[in-house]
């Protein structure tokens, strides 16, 4: 099942969050004074008005009054009285005006940072709103008086001309009619007019209280005087922090943090895992005989995965092909090149380490003591040259090294001439192990890809790129016909209880000292068994048209059984040493291994 990326990345720097945590529960509980010290001060005032009798027939209500002291005229007055340059709607969100029906109160209310700019404040919108309202009715009053008075004079001059009318003609109808209803008209302005005179009633409003400045202490948000507390709060916010700048960080990640995610990119599984080791003990051969530690059998597995998909694969006479790659520089492809063919070797198979990186060529400087070797040719001998001569021998005799790295040319020329060495490669050999350039970055690996029984893609954990990974995989899924392996490296290992006992790495000089004492092979002296060695791959890759290789054809085979009999038993030599105890049927070989030698004797 795939991790959520989030606690992925909260798992890979759980050290962040634990150091952030803990920062902040010290922040926390670091004591403070006992007097909590004053953040903030601010002065609130409020100016109060009653309204004045006699306000019934005012023409302002008392629901306008609110609305009327924050918006229109009010406002605008203020500010020219307090000199504001602003919007004037700035002052009036600074005060809050509330008008209670039960009591009829009128409150200016402001909070302002200094006493007497609320005072100020408070005392100007209640003035100016009270003169405003005065004169606002006193102008809709004279207005609405001088109408009535028109309204009458015009109806008594109307009454005047129709009781012109009726000393003309007393008994017309019509005209008494119109002079009734002037009347009545008239009658009714006049009252209404009488009205107005007698009134004369405006909604004022008397203060009852000017604002007065009142200090408000705001001490904002306090820590808690417990330092528990305060270190627990601190914990809290620190891992907070902690936890959001992980999966940041996440998120900003270019690199594969764990074999999940490079399962997910690649999609398949990582096959086999290698310990993430020192940088000084990269590119180094670490399967060796004796040596058994989680690093060396790490290769080791990675071996016996490769010959269990052999295994699957069709049979035939030549060698298999396994091609190394790796998304970019620096990913181990080289040390599992070298060990990989250490492993094949070990095991008893005549294997050749081929190097196709010639950008970074170190293969060879692994494997042999010299280095890259330096061959007597050019890229255009190349394809004239007799395989033999470029490949070089190791203290391992089933090892061999192929290097073309000395020849100067580009790197597609050496990986076009190191492909037509494959074919003779391939007939006296079992195992071939090509190391080649980052298939991300280099184009001369794509030559080599059809080539390939088996390809290894080496990602290492913590170092490569994410989309260097991801063109990888689809470079191969589009071109590679070959079963494809992943191999995750510099993974961090885990302890295993079983090396306790086993990591044990022997003398040679202990090993070499027993088998001089078996008197098994007391028989075989120095010089022999230095002949035998030369007996496998150097052997079959000379010229065929040699005459004396012509003639001894039949020595020749017999010599490489015996050989090969002679490695049984070092193999059984070994077992003897690395154990105590051996079992009925180690004894058994052993006695089978002594009448080998005792043959071997015999064919010399």
């Amino acid at each position: 099942m795939n991790q959520n990326p989030h606690l992925a990345a909260i798992k890979r720097r759980w050290w962040l969050v634990v150091a952030l945590a803990l920062l902040g529960a010290v922040i926390g509980a670091i004591p403070e004074s006992e007097r909590v010290e004053e953040q903030a001060t601010s002065f609130t005032a409020t100016h109060t008005m009653l309204p004045n009798e006699g306000g019934d027939s005012s023409t302002v209500s008392t629901s306008q009054v609110e609305l009327l002291a924050t918006t229109g005229e009010v406002p605008a007055r203020v500010a020219e009285r307090l000199d504001f340059e602003g919007n004037p709607a700035e002052l009036a969100a600074q005060v809050n005006v509330q008008f209670e029906l039960e009591t009829g109160a009128l409150r200016f209310t402001t909070v302002q940072a200094s006493a007497a700019t609320a005072e100020e404040l408070a005392d100007a919108f209640a003035d100016e709103l009270n003169s405003y309202l005065t004169e606002r009715q006193d102008d809709v009053y004279q207005d609405r008086l001088q109408s009535s008075r028109d309204r009458v004079t015009e109806l008594e001059d109307q009454l005047d001309a129709i009781g012109v009318q009726l000393v003309a003609d007393p008994d017309n109808a019509v005209v008494i009619a119109e002079r009734d209803a002037i009347s009545r008209s008239y009658g009714l302005a006049f009252e209404q007019n009488q009205a107005l005179e007698d009134s004369g009633g405006q909604l004022t409003f008397t203060t009852l209280q000017s604002a007065q400045a009142v200090p408000q202490v705001d001490r904002g948000l306090s820590a808690p005087t417990s330092r528990r507390t305060r270190a627990m709060m601190g914990l809290i916010v620190g891992g907070t922090l902690g936890i959001i700048a992980a999966v940041v960080l996440g998120r900003l990640d270019s690199k594969i943090r764990s074999k999940e995610q490079a399962e997910e990119l690649m999609g398949m599984r990582a096959r086999s895992t290698i310990p993430k080791v020192k940088s000084t003990e990269r590119d180094q051969i670490v399967v060796r005989p004796g040596r058994h530690d989680p690093l060396s059998d790490s290769y080791r597995t990675v071996r016996n995965v490769v010959r269990f998909v052999q295994g699957g694969l069709e049979t035939g006479p030549a060698a298999r092909v396994t091609l190394v790659v790796s998304p970019g520089p620096g990913d181990g492809k080289t040390s599992m090149a070298a060990n990989l063919s250490a492993a094949f070797a070990e095991s008893g198979d005549r294997t050749v380490a081929v190097n196709a990186d010639f950008r970074r060529p170190r293969l060879a400087a692994a494997m042999l003591d010299v280095g890259t070797p330096e061959l007597p040719c050019h890229v255009e001998d190349l394809d004239d040259v007799d395989t033999g001569s470029l490949v070089k021998g190791t203290d391992n005799r089933n090892l061999k090294v192929m290097d073309l790295a000395s020849i100067r040319a580009s790197p597609g020329d050496l990986v076009r001439g190191l492909i037509g060495h494959l074919a003779v490669l391939s007939d006296v050999s079992d195992e071939i192990i090509i190391d080649t350039s980052p298939i991300g970055a280099t184009a001369e690996v794509l030559e080599l890809l059809p080539y390939a029984d088996v390809i290894i893609v080496v990602v290492r954990v913590g170092h490569t790129s994410i989309q260097a990974t991801e063109r990888t995989i689809a470079i191969l899924r589009d071109i590679a016909t070959a079963p494809t392996l992943m191999v995750l490296t510099g993974v961090k290992a885990e302890k295993n209880p079983y090396f306790e006992y086993s990591d044990q790495r022997w003398p040679t000089e202990q090993v070499d000292d027993d088998i001089d004492d078996d008197d098994d092979i007391d028989d075989i002296d120095d010089d022999d068994i230095e002949d035998l060695e030369s007996d496998d791959i150097d052997d079959e890759l000379d010229d065929p048209d040699d005459e004396d290789v012509d003639d001894d054809d039949d020595l020749d085979e017999e010599l490489e059984v015996a050989a090969e009999q002679v490695d049984d038993l070092d193999d059984d030599d070994d077992v003897d040493i690395d154990s105590n105890d051996r079992d009925d049927d180690d004894l058994d070989d052993e006695s089978v291994s002594s009448g080998s030698a005792a043959a071997l004797q015999s064919t010399e």
